[in-house]
């Protein structure tokens, strides 16, 4: 039993933690409402994220291919695009021939924008890759920067799910 209770402290110094050192990267990050947001694949496919963030959150992933930490991050993103709405903005990673080559290569299945010159990422503000926006009802709902595991994305998106539907009630 003592080591249960030592466990649970641990874990809640954790969290703690990890949402302090995240709030605290992610400080000036723009939040609330997001403008519209309409962008198209590297596939020729058109998305519109403010329209499709009111009927499921969507997963911005702002990544590169010469960033370590998303060799990391990337596997969990793919995970997570099998059941979710993900969209991931490959920033100034080459052009679109270089990024397909990468995703094919990595079995990368996501959607993925190619911010060859860095705007978008610009736009939204984003200093850090990877950077992990969650968006639901038209409104920035979560930001995590930097090394992030399958658990703690899949909680986000599950929070935004679980908030999403309560808001509709």
């Amino acid at each position: 039993m003592k080591f249960l209770k030592q466990l649970a402290i641990y874990l809640a110094l954790f969290i703690a933690i990890s949402f302090a050192v995240d709030s605290w990267r992610n400080r000036g990050l723009p939040s609330g409402p997001i403008e519209t947001l309409s962008v198209v694949t590297i596939d020729e496919q058109q998305h519109d994220v403010l329209a499709r963030s009111h009927e499921q959150p969507v997963l911005l992933y702002f990544w590169a291919t010469w960033c370590p930490v998303c060799d990391w991050v990337s596997p969990s993103i793919n995970w997570l695009a099998d059941e979710h709405e993900v969209i991931s903005i490959a920033i100034r990673s080459g052009n679109d021939a270089r990024v397909k080559s990468y995703l094919q290569h990595h079995d990368y299945q996501f959607s993925t924008v190619n911010d060859n010159t860095g705007e978008l990422a610009r736009r939204w503000q984003i200093n850090a890759t990877p950077t992990v926006v969650i968006v639901a009802d038209g409104e920035i709902v979560s930001y995590t920067s930097g090394a992030s595991t399958p658990v703690g994305l899949w909680l986000r998106l599950t929070w935004a799910q679980f908030m999403q539907k309560l808001e509709k009630l």
